[in-house]
C-alpha cells in the first residue's frame, strides 16, 4: 500500500511539474482574472463513487471518479492542456487519498492488535503462568497431605490389630 501511495505521490509531482509551468503562461498571457472568470464558467461538478472494501478485518475506502468536470466554452490555447490533464489529475488525487487513508486505518489497527500483543505478553501470560504454579503447589502439597494422612491410617491401623 505504501509503495502504490509513493508512486501515486511521484505520478501526481510529475503531472503538477508539467502543469505548473503551462498554468504561469496561461497567466502570464491572459491575466488571473480572466483565467478565473473561465473557470467559474466550467462545469464543476466532480462526482465520486465511494465505498468500502475489507483489507486484513479493516474497512477501507474504495473512491472510484465516475464523472470529472469538463470544459463548456472555448478556451484559449495555453489552458487547453491544462484542461485535458485535469480527469488524470483527479484520478491521481483520489488515488492517493484512497491509499492513505487506507493506511491510516490499517496503522491504526496495527496499533491495536500491538497493543493487544503487549497486553497478552506482558500482563495476561504471566498471571497464567503464575496462577499455573501456585495450583500445581497446591495440588502438590494436597498429595503430600493426603500420602501423611494415609500413612498414619496405616500405621493406627497396624497398632489395632
Amino acid at each position: 500500500m505504501l509503495r502504490k501511495a509513493y508512486e501515486a505521490r511521484q505520478k501526481l509531482n510529475t503531472l503538477l511539474a508539467t502543469l505548473y509551468p503551462e498554468y504561469s503562461n496561461a497567466v502570464a498571457i491572459h491575466g488571473l482574472e480572466a483565467l478565473n472568470e473561465g473557470a467559474k464558467t466550467l462545469s464543476s461538478a466532480v462526482e465520486v463513487i465511494a465505498g468500502t472494501r475489507n483489507v486484513m478485518g479493516v474497512s477501507a475506502p474504495v473512491l472510484e471518479l465516475s464523472k470529472a468536470p469538463e470544459s463548456t466554452l472555448a478556451l484559449p490555447v495555453e489552458v487547453c492542456n491544462i484542461q485535458a490533464k485535469r480527469r488524470e489529475l483527479i484520478e491521481t488525487l483520489i488515488a492517493i487519498a484512497e491509499y492513505e487513508k487506507e493506511m491510516i486505518r490499517l496503522g491504526a489497527e496495527i496499533a491495536r492488535v500491538k497493543r493487544v500483543v503487549t497486553m497478552l505478553e506482558k500482563i495476561l501470560i504471566p498471571r497464567l503462568i503464575n496462577t499455573i504454579r501456585y495450583l500445581m503447589m497446591k495440588f502438590d502439597e494436597m498429595e503430600r497431605e493426603d500420602k501423611v494422612r494415609s500413612m498414619k491410617i496405616k500405621a493406627i491401623l497396624l497398632q489395632r490389630t
